[in-house]
């Protein structure tokens, strides 16, 4: 398949399309940041067009992302038959601080387009409180299954030697457990980032970051999956 085609084929899929607005959203923070470092008295044509861009994509954003919170309702509930218990308690917390963070947003882009009255800056940082618990939460989960993964390579090697092929099956977990990790480690900077416990410009920079990784998954996901090392 052409370049063109698998583009055509990525872009069809909401969640590949919003990884590309994500890392669109985020380079253009990571630029202004570059250029104004964060000062509200530079300005000029190429920041005032940024910022539009910036803005115009995060409320698209917010718009693809609307009813979501329900979705992420029904996986909270599901997140109650994980066997173990550790992983059990994490995930619900985790799936059911992104319900709250996923329906204030949802409220947040109807006040932005005037449909309700409601305080944008009070609203905002108790969105970005629920989503920071979110990632917080979830990262432990990944890095409680890569610790996970480590142990069973750890036995692989034990048994087989270190030189021993790894099997695809334990290839592809690995893969997938260290791209969760890191993504989500790197989306931990970003409410952060808005809640002013980091620089924005470091929080744009992790932001962009996430941003590759999770493009990269839609891509392996949708158009061409990882492939372990036979």
């Amino acid at each position: 398949m052409t370049i063109s085609k698998n583009l055509i084929n990525f872009n069809s899929h909401t969640s590949a399309r919003d990884k590309i607005f994500r890392l669109v959203q985020y380079s253009s923070k990571l630029i202004l940041w570059q250029l104004t470092y964060g000062s509200p008295a530079v300005k000029g044509e190429v920041i005032t067009r940024l910022k539009k861009l910036e803005g115009t994509i995060g409320l698209s954003r917010k718009l693809l992302r609307l009813g979501n919170f329900v979705e992420m309702a029904f996986k909270t509930i599901d997140a109650l038959n994980t066997p173990d218990v550790t992983l059990r308690v994490l995930s619900v917390i985790s799936n059911a601080s992104k319900v709250v963070w996923l329906f204030i947003d949802n409220m947040l882009w109807f006040g932005k387009i005037d449909v309700i009255k409601m305080d944008q800056a009070f609203w905002t940082q108790w969105s970005l409180r629920a989503w920071l618990l979110a990632l917080a939460t979830a990262s432990i989960v990944s890095m409680v299954k890569l610790q996970s993964v480590h142990n069973q390579l750890h036995h692989f090697r034990k048994e087989h030697g270190r030189k021993a092929k790894l099997t695809s099956k334990l290839q592809i977990e690995m893969h997938a457990a260290r791209m969760n990790f890191w993504r989500d480690f790197c989306d931990l900077f970003i409410p952060l980032g808005g809640l002013s416990y980091v620089s924005p410009g470091f929080a744009a920079l992790t932001g962009v970051i996430s941003s590759i990784i999770g493009f990269q998954q839609e891509w392996e996901k949708h158009i061409k999956p990882f492939q372990p090392e036979i």
